[in-house]
């Protein structure tokens, strides 16, 4: 199995966990235990979920950190990223804010690139897992900010 695919699985394994386990999932949706259990397995290549089985499980595994797992591994296999759009409507007058906090964002990027390079001329995990939480920040408000330009171009026509 390709290692996209084994992240997949392990996404998937990670949505059961975050709903509560087997039994519990098997609760919120159409399919039993067993299937459940043979999709997340990486012993059974050919046992797949169905879109409507993830439709209804991704959502209920929401406090689980890395959420949302499986549309974070497939659009990274797909080689995208998954950037969570905001939750409270677009007002036109909020962009300069943002921009403002966009920037303050991406600084803290390139200072915590050029921190971790600066003692050792590399980056190990817990500097990589810190950077990539500031690039999420960072992805987050631009994806406000394509937002407020959204309801900027939508009020124009």
């Amino acid at each position: 199995m390709k290692p996209e695919r084994l992240a997949l699985k392990r996404a998937f394994a990670e949505t059961i966990k975050g709903v509560g386990g087997l039994e519990a999932a098997a609760g919120f949706c159409r399919v039993g235990k067993s299937v459940l259990g043979d999709a997340q397995n990486i012993n059974c290549p050919d046992r797949w979920p169905s879109i409507d089985v993830i439709a209804d499980l991704e959502p209920l595994a929401r406090e689980r950190e890395g959420w949302p797992h499986i549309t974070r591994a497939l659009c990274r296999e797909l080689g995208g990223t998954f950037v969570l759009l905001p939750t409270a409507p677009a007002g036109a007058g909020d962009f300069l804010r943002t921009a403002g906090q966009l920037s303050s964002e991406a600084a803290d990027v390139t200072n915590g690139v050029c921190s971790a390079l600066a003692d050792d001329q590399r980056i190990d995990a817990r500097e990589a897992t810190e950077i990539s939480k500031q690039i999420a920040d960072a992805q987050a408000l631009l994806a406000a900010l394509d937002e407020q330009m959204c309801a900027i171009i939508e009020e124009g026509k």
